[in-house]
């Protein structure tokens, strides 16, 4: 069947048609918008209302969302500081009223009887301070640090002791600050004062396996991966250290760039390079790995002269192997004896492997001691979280504790530090008498002398070869007199001329058989809040003003140390207020911003919504006009 082919106006009346229909379509389209964006009063409701507005938006949103979590925190952490300022307050009310008893009974008109009343009202002040350390705000212990669920200060044998943490907890109040909002109530108390400090540096042997994190660096400031550039005096290679995790990692790039005349290796304590070459080391992009590794050799010293690397001071860490302590001639397993509070505990290290294992045995003892690895990772603290014991360290048998550097007697010992700082008080002549076994007497003069082995020499000397050789005890920490005369008396040491000399240096005990071991006369007494109440205590009943005026010393620094502390709290509250106001005036600017993106601006709404149903009406009448258009093609 033949196709007709439509006629040309018929054509252009369709053509006319669907051009109508389609701009009163898009008209009643651009009109639900607009009313949509009335109702709404939102501009942008869906994401093809405007696309790259929506991202805008989108992104808007999600950091006011995220200003709310850092508003919520900043309240949070501002109460709780608030909290940490009054309760500081009425510690320091405490402490004030603690040093009033301290200075009114040094009086010599105070009997003995108003003393010992003084010191019940100590003891209230100091359950008052305890209840003070141990205050929780909302479920969290204010003074525990990262514990903070656990009460920081407990009872321990009629000591305070402190079980918290000195990791004060953070929070994120910004998009590029986490702050702490606590304070450290390990320092506020003085909680972990007392320590015997590791005096001998344990620096691991360096090996293949030491990783560079553990590395103090040849400048002193770590190990920072990056690229350096190697030259054998004719020909250069660039290696990348980025992914280096070890020492070994470092060396094996080095050798694997295959430049002729270098070969790495491992010195002593760092690098070494070697080879027939001009060997230079060089930074690449501004980098301090040639440094760090202690390698850097801007320009050869000349053909065949090694490039001898410095020192990278490996420090200690929990996996460091006990083997390689003290640059590889590791550490006597013997173990420490530890007395804290007249409670002695031996402690052996035998099966331990790493520093990690010596440290849980120590900790894990009952001798109620805190051991760690000091600040700079060269060694090894014991501290001391009881306040008002004292704390000795000795060996066990063999020389552990010297080689850690803890024992806190030795012959090195000043005679100032003796007797918690009294030192040793000796008089013009003759200080003390050592009588032989066999009833002969020397006399000892220990004025001018400075430490423990100028007294050991002291004895030796005066006596002369005769019988008696003094030395020094490192398992009771204490300096020893033997006698060889054979003779059947004893062997005593007498004071002269009421010089306390003898007992000072712990020379007053009773000999057994032909040996007299003397008594650590340097135990590291506790210091701290609790230590120096107890201290004030114990002073007020025993009736002794020198101890009392002593404590109330104390007692005043830490006074001193709770301001300090409720100062800087009040810093932190402050600084804590000021980041709120900035986060209003922030969110104020973002609210702004999100509103013009997409809130309706009603006055161009409603006008637009008018203009379009004028002109949807129009395009209605002047479609059916000139096309013959019915409701019923307005339908379809």
């Amino acid at each position: 069947m033949p196709i007709v082919p439509l006629s040309i106006a018929r054509v252009s009346d369709q053509l006319r048609t669907n051009s109508a229909l389609s701009a009163i379509a898009k008209t009643q389209a651009d009109l639900l918008t607009v009313q949509n964006q009335i109702s709404t009063g939102k501009r942008v409701n869906i994401p093809s209302d405007d696309p790259s507005a929506a991202a805008i938006i989108q992104q808007l949103q999600k950091t006011l969302a995220s200003r709310d979590g850092y508003a919520a925190n900043l309240q949070s952490a501002t109460s709780q500081l608030g909290e940490v300022d009054s309760t500081l307050g009425d510690l320091t009310d405490v402490l004030q009223q603690a040093e009033t008893i301290a200075s009114a009974n040094v009086g010599s008109d105070v009997t003995a009887s108003q003393r010992a009343a003084a010191a019940e009202l100590v003891r209230s002040l100091t359950s008052q301070a305890l209840s003070t350390a141990n205050k929780q705000f909302h479920g969290v212990y204010l003074f525990a640090g990262d514990r903070s669920t656990t009460a920081p200060f407990i009872d321990s044998n009629g000591k305070i002791k402190y079980v918290g943490s000195s990791t004060v907890l953070q929070n994120q109040f910004d998009e590029n600050s986490l702050l702490p909002f606590e304070v450290n109530g390990e320092k506020v108390f003085g909680a972990l004062t007392t320590q015997v400090a590791g005096t001998v540096n344990l620096a691991p042997a360096l090996a293949a396996n030491t990783r560079l994190i553990d590395l103090g660096g040849a400048a002193g400031n770590g190990i920072h991966p990056g690229s350096i550039r190697i030259g054998n005096g004719s020909a250069t290679a660039d290696i990348d250290l980025t992914q280096a995790g070890n020492i070994g990692d470092v060396i094996s790039a080095i050798n694997k760039a295959g430049l002729p005349g270098i070969t790495a290796s491992l010195g002593t304590n760092g690098i070494q390079l070697t080879g027939a070459g001009n060997l230079s080391v060089n930074e690449i992009g501004g980098g301090t790995t040639a440094v760090d590794l202690g390698v850097f050799t801007a320009v050869g010293a000349g053909a065949g002269t090694p490039i001898n690397g410095q020192s990278l001071a490996a420090q200690v860490t929990p996996l460091t192997r006990l083997s390689t302590l003290r640059s590889g001639a590791g550490l006597d397993l013997s173990g420490l004896t530890l007395t804290n509070g007249g409670i002695t505990t031996p402690v052996n290290f035998s099966g331990a492997q790493t520093v990690e294992d010596l440290l849980n045995i120590v900790n894990g003892s009952k001798a109620g001691v805190l051991a760690r690895i000091n600040s700079t990772g060269t060694g090894i603290d014991i501290v001391n979280p009881t306040q008002g014991t004292a704390l000795t360290v000795s060996e066990n048998g063999g020389t552990t504790a010297a080689q850690l550097g803890v024992r806190n007697f030795t012959t090195a010992t000043k005679l100032s530090d003796l007797n918690g700082g009294q030192g040793v008080r000796t008089i013009a002549g003759p200080d003390f008498q050592i009588t032989r076994r066999d009833g002969t007497a020397f006399s000892v003069d220990a004025n001018g002398l400075n430490t423990v082995q100028d007294v050991i020499n002291a004895i030796n000397t005066a006596d002369g070869g005769a019988g008696v050789t003094a030395g020094f005890n490192g398992n009771t920490n204490g300096i020893t007199l033997t006698d060889t005369t054979g003779g059947g008396g004893v062997l005593l040491v007498s004071p002269l001329n009421a010089s306390s000399a003898a007992l000072d240096l712990g020379l007053t005990t009773a000999a057994i058989g032909n040996t007299l071991t003397g008594t650590d006369v340097n135990p590291v007494q506790s210091t701290g809040l609790f230590a120096n109440l107890a201290k004030l205590t114990s002073a007020l009943l025993n009736n002794d003003t020198t101890a009392i005026t002593a404590a109330g010393v104390g007692i005043q620094a830490d006074h001193d140390r709770v301001v300090l502390a409720r100062g800087e709290a009040g810093s932190q509250v402050k600084g804590l207020e000021a980041r709120q106001t900035q986060l209003d005036g922030e969110n104020i600017a973002t609210k702004s911003l999100l509103s013009n993106l997409q809130d309706t601006d009603f006055t161009t709404a409603v006008t637009r919504f008018q203009a379009l149903q004028t002109s949807l009406q129009a395009n209605y009448q002047l479609t059916a006009k000139v096309l013959h258009l019915s409701l019923l093609d307005f339908l379809a």
